[in-house]
C-alpha cells in the first residue's frame, strides 16, 4: 500500500502544474506516493502535461480525465481510487516543500491517526506568512503525539481548520462515503469540515509542508473574485448546514459545541461580505433579504445568534464600506 495519496485538482493549469508535480516526484521517498492528477475538462494542455508526467513516473502518477464539474467533482472522482494510507489535497497552482515532504513521509509512516495537522506558507505578491496551529504564540500540543479529538476541541485553542494543513486517514473518508458539492468553487471548506464529524484522533506535526500560492491572477480567494462569487459561497454553506442538521444527533456534546461555533462563524462571514465588504454598486438588498430569510429559521432552530462582530469588539467607522 502507498503511504500518501495526493489529489491534485487541475483546470487550465498547464503553466503551473509542472512546478507542482516536480515538488513531489523529486522527493527521495517519491515511490511511496500515489499522485492522482484530476483533469477537470481543461481547455489548455493540462491533460497532456499530466499524461507526460504519468508516462515518466507510471508507478507514482495516475491521471483521471473527466468533464468539467468544478473543484468538488475532482475530489469525488479521485478519493474512491486513492491507495495511500493517508490522503491530502494539493491544488495544481500550489506545491509542497520537497525536503519537508520527505520528513512528512518519514513521520507519518508509523502513525495511526485519523487526522494530521501541519503548518503551511501563504505566499502573496509581496510577502510570505507561515500559518501555525498555535494560540497567541503558544503551541499547546506536543508534536508527533496522538490526541483524542474531542479533548483537543474541548480545550478551545482551535476554532477551525484549513484545507492546506490537513491530511486524513484514507480509510476514514472512504468509509463515510465522503463527497463534496459539485459545480461550484470554495468546497475546500467541506474538506475541512465533514471529516471532523467522524475523526477520533488527531496528531500535530512541526512541518511546513504546503506552499499556498495567492500570487495568481484570478485566484478564487482574491477579493475581487470573492465578491462576485458570494452565491457560490452560499451554495457551499447550504450544503454544510444540511450536513450538520443531518448528523448533529450523532455528535458528542463537546463536538456539537465546537461545530456550533464553526457554523455561526461561517454565517457571520457571509453577512459581513454583504454588509461591510461588498462595494455599494454590487450590493443588492433583495439578495441579502433572501439569504437572511433562508438562514434565520436555521439559526432559530439551533438556538444560534450570529453577530457581525464578536461581543465587546467595537465597530470602527473605517470598518464601514462607503
Amino acid at each position: 500500500m502507498k503511504l500518501l495519496s495526493i489529489i491534485i485538482p487541475t483546470y487550465n493549469m498547464a503553466a503551473l502544474l509542472p512546478r507542482c508535480l516536480d515538488s513531489l516526484v523529486s522527493a527521495q521517498r517519491a515511490e511511496t506516493l500515489d499522485i492522482l492528477v484530476v483533469n477537470d475538462g481543461s481547455k489548455d494542455s493540462s491533460l497532456q502535461v499530466a499524461q507526460q508526467y504519468a508516462y515518466k513516473y507510471p508507478s507514482i502518477i495516475h491521471v483521471i480525465d473527466k468533464p468539467n464539474g468544478n473543484y468538488g467533482s475532482t475530489i469525488n472522482a479521485a478519493l474512491p481510487v486513492a491507495k495511500g494510507k493517508y490522503v491530502k489535497v494539493l491544488d495544481s497552482d500550489d506545491w509542497f516543500d520537497t525536503a519537508v515532504l520527505d520528513a512528512f513521509l518519514a513521520a507519518i509512516e508509523p502513525l495511526d491517526a485519523d487526522m494530521l495537522v501541519t503548518h503551511f506558507t501563504q505566499i502573496g505578491a509581496k510577502e510570505r506568512e507561515v500559518y501555525r496551529y498555535n494560540t497567541m504564540g503558544r503551541e499547546p500540543y506536543d508534536y508527533g503525539k496522538i490526541y483524542d479529538f474531542d479533548t483537543v476541541l474541548n480545550d478551545g485553542y482551535i476554532r477551525f481548520f484549513l484545507m492546506h494543513a490537513l491530511t486524513y486517514r484514507t480509510e476514514l473518508l472512504q468509509s463515510i462515503g465522503y463527497r463534496q458539492t459539485e459545480g461550484v468553487s470554495y468546497t475546500d471548506t467541506e474538506w475541512s469540515c465533514y471529516p471532523t464529524f467522524y475523526a477520533n484522533t488527531i496528531c500535530f506535526l512541526d512541518l511546513n509542508l504546503y506552499q499556498y500560492n495567492l500570487d495568481r491572477e484570478g485566484q478564487t480567494m482574491a477579493p475581487e473574485v470573492l465578491m462576485k462569487s458570494v452565491r457560490q459561497l452560499q451554495t457551499v454553506t447550504d450544503a454544510m448546514l444540511d450536513y450538520y442538521e443531518s448528523h448533529v444527533a450523532d455528535l458528542s456534546p463537546v463536538r456539537r459545541k465546537w461545530m456550533e461555533q464553526y457554523y455561526i462563524n461561517r454565517l457571520r462571514i457571509l453577512y459581513k461580505i454583504y454588509l461591510l465588504d461588498m462595494p455599494r454598486a454590487d450590493f443588492n438588498a433583495a439578495d441579502l433579504g433572501a439569504m437572511d430569510a433562508k438562514y434565520a429559521p436555521i439559526c432559530e432552530r439551533n438556538g444560534w445568534t450570529v453577530r457581525l462582530y464578536p461581543e465587546k469588539q467595537i465597530l470602527r467607522p473605517e470598518d464601514m464600506r462607503d
